[in-house]
């Protein structure tokens, strides 16, 4: 078994499967009958515990069958992992984020931001869409107001259609 390190990405390995296990690159093939480099594939002479060239370290390379050397696994274990799937919070805060986007109103927009500045991809995703739920809006009332279809008064008496008076001044 020889180990190696594999040039494109960096990783260290066996050379059991003949391909690097982190990118897949294939790695040359070596006689055993020789002490080559497994880095760069000089010819070493016997004695040499480095490479010659590069001075990668060739003391697994060529070793006896019966002196094994195991892989070492590591564990990895992630500690407060959180739950998966979003909690009843935030698919009330979705909900009631895409209600208030398409209303317009400025807290859907603030529930919007929120949502995006998330961790959890799908809640980040909703964020987006109602983000894009204002945009939407944004551009339709530029092109009406560009177009003459949204006199300038209307915008201004924005307020006014909040409170609900229709009326003009």
């Amino acid at each position: 078994m020889v180990y190696r390190r594999c040039p494109q990405c960096g990783a260290t390995g066996d050379d059991q499967y003949g391909f690097c296990i982190k990118c897949g690159w294939e790695f040359p093939k070596i006689d055993p009958t020789k002490k080559l480099c497994p880095l760069c594939g000089y010819d070493n002479p016997e004695e040499a515990d480095f490479c010659v060239k590069c001075g990668t370290p060739l003391m697994f390379v060529n070793t006896p069958p019966n002196n094994t050397i195991g892989p070492i696994v590591i564990k990895k274990e992630v500690v407060g992992k959180p739950e998966s799937g979003t909690s009843g919070f935030l698919k009330w805060l979705i909900i009631f984020g895409y209600l208030f986007s398409i209303l317009g109103g400025l807290l859907g927009l603030i529930i919007a931001i929120y949502l995006v500045t998330r961790k959890d991809p799908k809640v980040r995703k909703h964020g987006i869409i109602q983000l894009a739920i204002f945009g939407f809006y944004i551009v339709i009332l530029a092109v009406l107001y560009a177009t003459g279809n949204i006199p300038a008064d209307a915008l201004t008496n924005y307020q006014q259609l909040i409170l609900g008076n229709t009326t003009l001044p």
